[in-house]
């Protein structure tokens, strides 16, 4: 995004880490130092990515008013004005519980799923930045890599490609992420090693 300073040159090669699954199991294994704040909101943060490949700025800015009893509705940031169209994920007693170790997880009472200290959420829609979820994520990943045996960080765009790649089909991981062109996902998001035969 040329905005935000994340610039793709022409012909970049994409990224190609995949998280394993056992990856995941050892980051939510991690035991945190207090009953609520920055591990436990990480880790609540990784589900709700996982089932939902739901990018940053939505997960971030997501409130009670997004959450109704059969799912999640949220409008794409990126389709939403060419479309109109929301994206539904229904609930289920793992995307339930992923909710609500998030709002557990939260330092003060907000309308916001993931907030600071303050109520306030961790997006600035007018810069496009979350400085104090980097920082957090940050934090995060030195101590994965110094109490787990994983050894290759991995960002929270890895974990969106990591939905995608787990979806059984291509159509089912587009429209997991909403893109409208299924060339995106395959090129970008399938990240899974598959055999030849399969």
């Amino acid at each position: 995004h040329p905005f935000k300073g994340e610039v793709r040159l022409e012909g970049e090669t994409p990224r190609s880490r995949y998280v394993e699954d056992w990856e995941i199991a050892e980051v939510l294994a991690m035991k945190s130092k207090r009953n609520s704040g920055s591990v436990l909101a990480i880790q609540a943060y990784i589900k709700l990515k996982i089932i939902t490949g739901m990018d940053r700025k939505t997960l971030l800015t997501l409130t009670a008013s997004d959450i109704k009893e059969d799912g999640i509705y949220i409008a794409r940031s990126k389709v939403a004005h060419s479309t109109g169209k929301a994206t539904i994920y229904e609930m289920t007693d793992e995307l339930k519980d992923a909710i609500q170790q998030a709002k557990d997880a939260r330092p003060t009472i907000s309308p916001f799923l993931f907030c600071n200290r303050e109520g306030a959420g961790y997006y600035n829609v007018e810069t496009g930045r979350a400085n104090g979820w980097d920082s957090m994520w940050q934090r995060f990943m030195d101590r994965v890599l110094a109490e787990t045996k994983v050894t290759v960080r991995f960002t929270e765009h890895d974990l969106r490609a990591k939905a995608a790649s787990d979806a059984p089909t291509e159509d089912q991981a587009r429209a997991l992420l909403s893109h409208t062109s299924v060339a995106t996902t395959r090129r970008i998001y399938r990240r899974k090693p598959y055999r030849d035969w399969e």
